[in-house]
């Protein structure tokens, strides 16, 4: 089993992508050394508020709520609540389906904002409406191989089919996916399955029929989609009126998922440099929300996505998706709500080379976390950081890439850690779908 340091902050917070199954290279930073220098008091304050002001969730029962109390009071006036993950280990899948319930009873909130692409949420939906079960695992083949393939990312889903048909209809969860299209395969899937049934006009018929045969021609698929994308994006700028004649309301989604194919080809051109590619895949990410969220009726949302996506401010260099909701253009400032995870004693799924899997220990708390959670019991702990007269609110937030101290403070960036000890990492999706 492959080791991380207790003292090193993985750079899975920014590079997890569960579903989409990006590939990036593993790296991780050490924290400052002042975190571990304040005087005795200061450490003392810190812990007399953190046993102050924290719950320890049961996950036995998904419907019951009281340990997660802590967080009611801060729920009016927000609209947009993010849990936030290192991909990869057991608890997490765990919590999501309890923090979804919890905030849709509280919230009701409509959208289940995902780090997944549009195309995949389309499939899910449908998966949602109909309880087939193939709908599903057609758009986890493409996966195999990547992060994305294990048990309980896949069986989430499966758990969300059944708690939405509790719901009534006008209640239940539409899944909502703003990232960029990771999986080709899977937007040309969803390219031809909304091409209207009428024959297309001939100004563009040649075109779309170039859809239909680079997506049934899979032998020479990853040589020719780019190219046919880049083809549609050109001909839906000249074209644009005939286009949306033809596919009346599905136009918007048709073409933002060709769009991001095309931002797919363009991001992964900066993969090699994290500041670019972080800057450039969340830009993207936004860009992609305000184009739904425009269209969508007014409702509220809910999304788990890796750790660094969710912070609310600007971290150094690094602008992440939820800190372009919360600037000042944004109708959705200081309307956000966002628990982080750290991880103490765990384990994480880990890719090999040759496209198999590792198991990989994984230990990620901030300090002041970790001193006062080997204090307390219970291997899921959630800490408010928001009560009154928090030391968070002057407690330097850590740049991801180095460890150091920014200016910036903790509450700028979440206002709830939920503290996970001794997960077990969650397992490989094996062919049979189980």
């Amino acid at each position: 089993m492959k080791k991380v340091s207790l003292r090193l902050l993985s750079i899975f917070f920014i590079l997890g992508i569960l579903l989409t199954g990006c590939k990036k290279e593993e790296r991780s930073i050490e924290f400052s050394d002042k975190s571990l220098e304040q005087s005795p008091e200061k450490r003392k304050i810190m812990q007399e508020y953190l046993k102050e002001n924290y719950s320890s969730i049961d996950l036995e029962d998904e419907s019951e709520f009281k340990y997660l109390a802590i967080m009611d009071s801060d729920i009016e006036g927000k609209e947009i609540f993010f849990t936030a993950e290192l991909h990869g280990t057991k608890a997490n899948e765990q919590l999501n389906t309890k923090l979804l319930k919890y905030f849709k009873e509280k919230s009701d909130f409509k959208y289940y904002l995902c780090e997944l692409s549009y195309s995949d949420t389309y499939f899910i939906n449908k998966y949602l409406d109909t309880g087939d079960i193939k709908i599903l695992e057609e758009i986890y083949k493409p996966l195999k191989g990547t992060f994305a393939w294990n048990k309980d990312g896949y069986n989430h889903w499966k758990k969300l089919y059944e708690y939405n048909s509790t719901l009534p209809k006008e209640s239940r969860i539409e899944v909502i996916g703003v990232d960029i299209e990771h999986q080709p395969i899977n937007a040309y899937r969803f390219l031809v399955d909304v091409l209207p049934d009428k024959e297309a006009p001939k100004e563009i018929k040649a075109v779309i029929d170039k859809i239909k045969s680079t997506f049934n021609d899979l032998d020479k698929f990853d040589e020719t989609f780019a190219q046919c994308s880049k083809e549609l994006q050109k001909d839906i700028e000249n074209k644009e009126d005939i286009y949306k004649e033809y596919f009346g309301e599905k136009f918007t989604s048709f073409n933002l998922v060709n769009l991001n194919v095309l931002n797919q080809i363009e991001a992964y051109k900066h993969k090699d440099d994290h500041v670019d590619w972080d800057n450039t895949r969340d830009k993207m990410i936004y860009e992609n929300f305000q184009t739904l969220q425009k269209e969508l009726p007014r409702g509220k949302y809910y999304g788990q996505w890796g750790l660094n996506h969710t912070f609310q401010s600007k971290e150094k260099d690094k602008m992440w998706f939820a800190a372009y909701l919360n600037s000042d253009d944004s109708i959705f400032k200081d309307k956000l709500l966002t628990v982080i995870y750290n991880y103490d004693n765990c384990e994480r799924m880990g890719k090999s080379g040759d496209s198999g899997y590792t198991t990989n220990e994984l230990h990620v708390v901030y300090p002041q976390i970790k001193e006062t959670n080997d204090l307390l019991e219970g291997n899921l702990n959630i800490y408010k950081l928001t009560g009154k007269d928090s030391p968070f609110s002057e407690t330097p937030m850590y740049y991801t890439y180095n460890g150091e101290e920014l200016e910036a403070n903790m509450l700028d960036f979440f206002q709830y850690i939920v503290c996970v000890r001794d997960s077990k990492a969650t397992e490989p999706l094996n062919d049979e779908y189980n």
